[in-house]
């Protein structure tokens, strides 16, 4: 009988769960929402939003965009105007415009509601084709504490204050540090890795569908590279550019995590440039990396937390160069 009353209090307490979406895990787990995220075919986390009380809309988690956007197409069904004399320059990785601040009363994201968001408007013709609406970048991030569940497959946004507060033991701590865009713009964040034994500074970046490194970088892994025309191209929010070569590496690593076999793509961006990094070697690590494992986002404190794996250490050989067909 015993055995029976637990049993039906279990489920009794399951219901009441799934009745409240789960409320009494975000109380005891310290979230303020929690929302499923699914990988997109290019590779990016996206989520589901509402704007104005609509949707809900798939936006991916970008922490390489300054600024938070909506795409022309979503602009024009929700029917937003821009706010009267408001332009933004915006850096991506291949280009940078200024495009107009929308009029945006609220993006709700599970439970939480960002009011009164400084959104900017964005052609966004790739990611749009695929089906993304548009951008949560650093503006967004920076209001919590971002925690990534590769295991539930959910988000999870954080007040700053209840992740200081965790020991994080088998976690790796990796300090960021925010570089300006332009005179005094905004900030993209990097940390020091080593590619094949190699020290290179990366940007974290979960924008980007790719690993991409600079010439200046490539060469000072002991690569000996080419340029010719290709027809692959590097895709982002604002423009598209030919990849000249792909990079092979046995083992990236920071602090103690690692990750084996990653490609590289080589081409000089506008963003390197803009960062007065065109000469210096230089990666930006792509949203492939991170969504293998558990990781936390800590802009307030400038850290990336990631989980600890117990991969064996591979002996790094000579770096790989395949030129693109």
């Amino acid at each position: 009988m015993k055995i029976v009353k637990s049993i039906v209090k279990a489920l009794t307490l399951l219901a009441a769960l799934l009745v409240s979406g789960c409320a009494s895990v975000l109380d005891e787990d310290g979230a303020l929402a929690m929302v499923p995220y699914l990988i997109s075919d290019d590779g990016f986390i996206v989520i589901e939003a509402s704007v104005n009380q609509k949707g809900p809309f798939s936006l991916a988690l970008d922490s390489g965009a300054s600024v938070s956007s909506i795409f022309n197409p979503l602009r024009a069904e929700l029917g937003l105007d821009p706010v009267p004399g408001q332009l933004a320059i915006v850096h991506g990785a291949v280009a940078k415009g200024e495009f107009q601040v929308l009029d945006v009363d609220q993006i709700a994201i599970g439970n939480e509601r960002w009011i009164n968001p400084r959104v900017v408007s964005l052609p966004g013709k790739m990611l749009a084709s695929v089906g993304i609406e548009g951008l949560l970048g650093i503006d967004f991030l920076r209001q919590y504490a971002v925690g990534f569940s590769a295991r539930e497959r959910v988000i999870r946004l954080y007040p700053p204050e209840r992740v200081e507060q965790g020991s994080y033991q088998g976690w790796a701590s990796i300090p960021l540090r925010a570089e300006t865009i332009g005179k005094g713009g905004p900030a993209l964040y990097f940390f020091d890795v080593e590619v094949d034994g190699h020290e290179i500074s990366a940007a974290f970046d979960l924008g980007a569908g790719l690993n991409l490194m600079n010439w200046a970088g490539a060469k000072s892994l002991g690569a000996s590279l080419a340029r010719k025309r290709s027809r692959q191209e590097f895709s982002g929010a604002l423009e598209s550019m030919p990849i000249a070569a792909l990079l092979k590496s046995n083992t990236v690593k920071t602090a103690n995590v690692r990750w084996k076999n990653e490609v590289f793509s080589v081409a000089d961006l506008e963003l390197f440039a803009t960062l007065g990094r065109g000469d210096r070697p230089t990666a930006i690590l792509g949203v492939g990396l991170f969504t293998q494992r558990d990781f936390i986002i800590d802009l307030v404190r400038n850290r990336l937390l990631i989980r600890t794996s117990m991969d064996e250490i591979v002996v790094p050989e000579s770096p790989i160069v395949q030129e693109s067909n």
